[in-house]
């Protein structure tokens, strides 16, 4: 078993392309050292990040993630266990969903089309199909936390 956890986070700090790459890079990097995978999701401001590794390892990187003071209203959606990873083989992913109109925040910075397959294969899983309208502009489970780290479950 494997533990699966997808959180969603508001943006404190204005990462840069460059802040994004190297963010990007050192989690594929300690992910791949501690068995865990994932994807990260931005839209309008907004993070979206599933976890799926060990049980402890991811258990120990959302404390970190959710005490880090880039993020604010860090909100866990789901907690749960799963047999294998939605995303098997995705270190990190990544996709940003730009505003109707306008040109990514992180332009230059390319989509893992593949991991979105992924996502879109699975029809019938809630995280995957959380993840998918979160891109589409669906509206996000709301915050109100005042930058509290929040246990629950939404969905």
């Amino acid at each position: 078993m494997i533990r699966q956890l997808l959180y969603r986070s508001g943006q404190l700090y204005e990462f840069t392309v460059p802040d994004m790459v190297r963010l990007l890079l050192q989690s594929r990097t300690f992910n791949a050292r501690h068995g865990i995978g994932g994807m990260l999701l931005l839209r309008d401001g907004l993070f979206m990040q599933l976890l799926e590794g060990p049980a402890a390892a991811v258990d120990a990187l959302y404390a970190r993630i959710a005490s880090d003071p880039r993020h604010c209203e860090v909100r866990l959606m789901v907690r749960a266990e799963r047999t294998a990873p939605l995303l098997p083989g995705w270190r990190m992913g990544w996709s940003e969903a730009p505003l109707d109109g306008e040109a990514p925040v992180f332009h230059g910075l390319e989509t893992d089309t593949r991991a979105l397959a992924l996502l879109e294969s699975a029809r019938s899983d809630r995280v995957a199909a959380a993840m998918r309208d979160f891109l589409h502009g669906a509206p996000v489970p709301g915050g109100g936390l005042g930058c509290a780290r929040v246990m629950e479950r939404v969905l």
